[in-house]
């Protein structure tokens, strides 16, 4: 019985200790952000949070951690974007119908402005029904591009009503029923898309350094503003050359972050994008190659850095709810949590997050290394390593010349 109590009681404790959330070392990490929710009452909701300019100049992304009351907080990453709560319902033309074996309906859908989609198709009938429904859709009655299976019933009152179109900007719609389905479509609904959002930066076109078969310009990025991706503009409106972004990595060694030919032609518009391989902070250089053509003249170049936001949980587990970002710490590993711990799709859907904001920079005054995390546990391993080694090597030294002696003294 005395055994059986002690294992209860042991199962009990690590239950305990894994309902306790882990404290993080902040002492390895050089800067923090406070987190303010805007809202009194911020349990049980999704926070979101729009991560600033501050946080990428001094950010390595893998060192992302948020916690709350000290403890980490599993949060998830995503670009940022606008979302657009615009909606229209318009009348669908019906263009064909046939009542056979099969009933045939053919709809035409209003043109789209630009930055619009069919979300949803409104069906109806005067009378009970429940049919299968085969969907095309397409850029002309002649030929569908998207087909699929939808069911769909009124009994009564109660009715399914709507056929999700799925975002699409098909304006052809075709629809085969079952017969005796006897449907009409009053309206669909049109939406306009999210967009994505970003910041962007000027950069004054320095004087080139012109080379052999090449030009060279160098971008001091003295606001170390950080970007993802570069717009380039030129004089010239047809060409196709091969560009190089190098960039400077720890502020110390260069390293190349694009290589590639590229080409623009005068309808592609004003700017040409250059994506860019790991985020940059630093300064940086474009070089040009030219061969053996004219030199281009580079007219305005823009740094690009899309916005991201995190997204957590809170909850109700103490009164006094202190959220910060933590950051700045080059050795840190990235975050891997359980994504049952952060907000997923689903619960974005049914619920709409409440918005955060983050506060000044600072640096964190318990900022230090500790021994058992990078940089300086990777030292103490290496140090240990090479010192396990020369050990090593003295025991097989010592045991060699031991040999020797005994061997001497036989002869």
């Amino acid at each position: 019985m005395k055994s059986i109590i002690q294992i209860y009681s042991l199962i009990t404790i690590l239950f305990s200790v894994a309902m306790i959330a882990r404290p993080l070392p902040i002492e390895n990490f050089k800067y923090k952000k406070e987190i303010t929710i805007q809202t009194k009452n911020p349990s049980n909701q999704i926070v979101r949070v729009l991560l600033d300019d501050e946080f990428y100049k001094h950010s390595y992304y893998a060192d992302l951690r948020v916690t709350k009351n000290g403890d980490i907080v599993p949060y998830k990453i995503q670009n940022a974007e606008e979302i657009s709560k615009y909606t229209e319902k318009l009348k669908p033309e019906l263009l064909f119908t046939k009542k056979d074996d099969l009933e045939v309906y053919v709809l035409e859908l209003p043109k789209l402005p630009e930055g619009m989609s069919y979300s949803k198709l409104t069906v109806s009938s005067a009378f009970d029904y429940e049919t299968s429904i085969t969907l095309k859709l397409g850029d002309n009655p002649d030929t569908f591009f998207e087909t699929k299976n939808v069911f769909l019933y009124k009994y009564g009152s109660q009715t399914s009503g709507e056929i999700d179109l799925g975002n699409t900007k098909y304006r052809y719609v075709r629809l085969e029923a079952e017969n005796g389905s006897n449907l009409k479509f009053p309206s669909v609904t049109r939406i306009k898309g999210n967009k994505n959002l970003y910041f962007e930066k000027v950069h004054p076109v320095p004087n080139p350094n012109l080379e052999e078969n090449s030009v060279l310009f160098s971008f001091p990025n003295e606001n170390q503003s950080s970007f993802q991706s570069l717009k380039l503009s030129f004089e010239e409106k047809n060409w196709e050359r091969t560009i190089t972004v190098r960039a400077k990595i720890n502020k110390k060694e260069w390293d190349t972050v694009f290589q590639g030919t590229m080409n623009h032609r005068e309808n592609e518009g004003t700017y040409t994008e250059i994506p860019i391989s790991s985020p940059v902070n630093s300064e940086f250089t474009i070089e040009i190659n030219d061969g053996e053509n004219e030199t281009l003249h580079l007219k305005e170049v823009i740094t690009v850095q899309p916005l991201e936001e995190i997204l957590f949980f809170t909850d109700t587990d103490s009164e006094v709810q202190n959220y910060v970002l933590y950051y700045g710490n080059p050795y840190q590993w990235s975050a891997n949590f359980d994504p049952y711990t952060y907000p997923s799709s689903d619960d974005l859907r049914e619920k709409t997050p409440i918005e955060a904001k983050l506060g000044k920079e600072m640096e964190n005054p318990e900022f230090g290394y500790s021994l058992i995390y990078p940089p300086i546990s990777g030292y103490i391993t290496t140090i240990l390593f090479y010192l396990g080694i020369f050990t090593l090597l003295f025991f097989i030294f010592s045991i060699l010349k031991s040999k020797r002696l005994v061997a001497k003294e036989t002869v």
